[in-house]
């Protein structure tokens, strides 16, 4: 059964064109990152400060890799410098697809 995530992330003011740049140099090896069927980075109409990455992986497990992959390369701790809050992390275990 195939996972999608949703990354939710409440940017600090004046930092989202940073943010956008920065997931433009990270995103591509996300995508590349074996499990990894998608990932788009979309903003939340709620909030102009806030940014949501949505991807789709193969597994649970493939994302945990991946996330582990990140925090060990220091690239989580990067982001959350751009950060007001805590990330809030979803996983949804996709039931159906068509």
């Amino acid at each position: 059964m195939s996972l999608l995530v949703n990354l939710q992330l409440k940017v600090k003011p004046g930092q989202v064109p940073d943010l956008l740049e920065t997931f433009k140099g990270i995103l591509p090896g996300t995508r590349a990152y074996e499990g990894c069927r998608w990932v788009k980075l979309v903003a939340n109409v709620e909030g102009e400060n806030i940014l949501e990455a949505v991807s789709q992986w193969d597994s649970k497990d493939h994302y945990e890799a991946y996330l582990k992959w990140r925090t060990e390369t220091g690239v989580l701790g990067a982001l959350l410098e751009f950060l007001d809050e805590e990330p809030v992390f979803r996983f949804l275990p996709v039931e159906q697809e068509y």
